[in-house]
């Protein structure tokens, strides 16, 4: 088993992420993925058509991912000090909670099979902010326009915050995404060393 930290950074859409993880996992020595993995690329799109309008198969698709996550990590721990994920269980669980209005699966098993993180780092910012931000990218779905809605917004965020003292997150570290991804990448750092 190795000794390498796993952290996952969670938050929701245009609250810097991927950013976060790639800075982290660099001032770590450790690697970056993100969920779904790389190889989900290509039939991601696909799935997501042929699961439109069949929620609980869509929420069995992304469990999977999060299976495939978990077992890529363990690989990669093998060989680096810490590997950082963009997303994992816990969007997984969120989003399909909020797209159902609460009618998907609670899958205990998956969740207890899983590599549980060290930390999961939650980043946080404004609705406002988050729009700013979102507005400059030109990737956005329909979902990630429907999650700047305020209610939507307030849904999403109580839904992890849920979460917190859940054992699929491991220590949960909340963190104002309006910082410089510096500034959170050292804020991660302070946590990881108490």
């Amino acid at each position: 088993m190795s000794n390498g930290k796993f952290i996952v950074i969670e938050g929701l859409d245009g609250t810097g992420k991927s950013t976060t993880a790639k800075a982290l996992a660099k001032a770590l020595g450790g690697t970056a993925l993100s969920t779904p993995v790389d190889k989900f690329k290509d039939v991601r799109p696909k799935l997501e058509e042929i699961y439109a309008e069949e929620s609980y198969g869509r929420q069995l698709f992304y469990a999977s991912t999060a299976i495939a996550s978990s077992l890529q990590v363990e690989k990669e721990l093998v060989d680096v000090p810490a590997v950082v994920l963009d997303r994992y269980w816990l969007s997984t669980q969120v989003y399909h909670s909020w797209r159902t209005q609460g009618a998907h699966f609670q899958l205990p098993e998956v969740e207890s099979m899983i590599l549980k993180p060290d930390l999961t780092v939650y980043l946080e910012l404004s609705l406002e902010e988050r729009v700013k931000r979102l507005g400059g990218r030109s990737d956005n779905t329909e979902e990630d326009r429907q999650t700047t809605e305020l209610d939507a917004n307030q849904q999403l965020n109580a839904l992890y915050h849920s979460y917190n003292n859940s054992p699929c997150v491991g220590k949960w570290l909340k963190v104002d995404a309006a910082f410089s991804t510096d500034e959170i990448v050292e804020a991660v750092i302070e946590c990881l060393a108490k």
